[in-house]
């Protein structure tokens, strides 16, 4: 949850009772109000109420600044960017993670959020500019013959026991608990024998979009493997009336290449900061 502290020394918290968490029910009325290409799938996940979160906003009825968090530690921020209460809030949200050690990624939804953060956060925290791409259904590709020994199965509670990389700690994490994840979330992975090599996942799934995540072992790399898996993460989505959804770091190039070649173009780029 974003911020229901009632601990001693929360004075800047408290002084910014203005702020007010919305309502689950309002939740699903918010979606309109953001623009799809600016706003990280995370946050429809929090409005589905698929994952747990928190919305906090300026207005009740008529909200304009909206700080939208995960129970893991992700944020975004959008809206009105001269609502000095929320620059407050932000701060002193930000100095209570600090000290309590917790994990702090904010998503910025414009270069005009970018200008006021900057100042706000000052130099305390990294900064990363990543790109969003928008899935072109048309360039779509039939899926490509895996390596003799490698099979593909979607991700189930037996794969994740055996996963090192998208284990049940990532889904606790993301997802609350794996069995939400095998509720509600899906994926897919290719195995040699019981060990999982590559896998592609719905990191967040909300407002009929699903995000991808996608490890290869470094040993099983240059086999085509996160092309095939991904290819079948795609197919599913399309089968099912999902859109696939891409981001990754500007510099990762080998993200870059691997979603031109699956059918995804750069939409927009944005800046998260975060800790650590």
């Amino acid at each position: 949850m974003i911020c229901e502290q009632n601990h001693e020394g929360d004075g800047v918290l408290k002084e910014l009772s203005v702020l007010q968490e919305l309502t689950k029910e309002k939740y699903s009325s918010l979606k309109t109000m953001f623009d799809d290409k600016y706003c990280p799938t995370f946050v429809y996940s929090i409005l589905d109420q698929t994952i747990p979160g928190a919305v906090y906003a300026d207005d009740q009825t008529f909200p304009k600044s909206f700080f939208i968090g995960t129970e893991s530690g992700i944020y975004f921020i959008a809206g009105d960017q001269g609502n000095r209460y929320f620059h407050d809030f932000i701060a002193g949200y930000y100095e209570e993670q600090v000290k309590s050690s917790k994990r702090f990624t904010l998503f910025s939804s414009s270069d005009t959020w970018d200008s006021v953060m900057k100042p706000i956060l000052k130099d305390d925290l990294n900064q990363m500019r990543r790109a969003a791409f928008s899935y072109q259904p048309k360039s779509f590709k039939k899926t490509l013959q895996l390596p003799k020994g490698l099979v593909l199965k979607r991700i189930d509670e037996d794969i994740i026991s055996h996963s090192t990389a998208f284990n049940s700690a990532y889904y606790e994490e993301y997802w609350d608990s794996v069995s939400q994840f095998a509720s509600k979330g899906f994926g897919f992975a290719v195995l040699h024998g019981n060990h999982v090599v590559s896998e592609c996942t719905s990191i967040f799934l909300g407002h009929n979009r699903a995000e991808v995540d996608i490890y290869t072992l470094e040993e099983y790399r240059g086999l085509g493997l996160a092309y095939c898996v991904a290819n079948r993460f795609i197919a599913f989505c399309i089968e099912n009336g999902i859109v696939p959804s891409w981001d990754c770091d500007i510099c990762n190039n080998s993200s870059i290449a691997l979603a031109a070649k699956l059918g995804f173009k750069t939409v927009t780029e944005y800046t998260i900061y975060y800790s650590g």
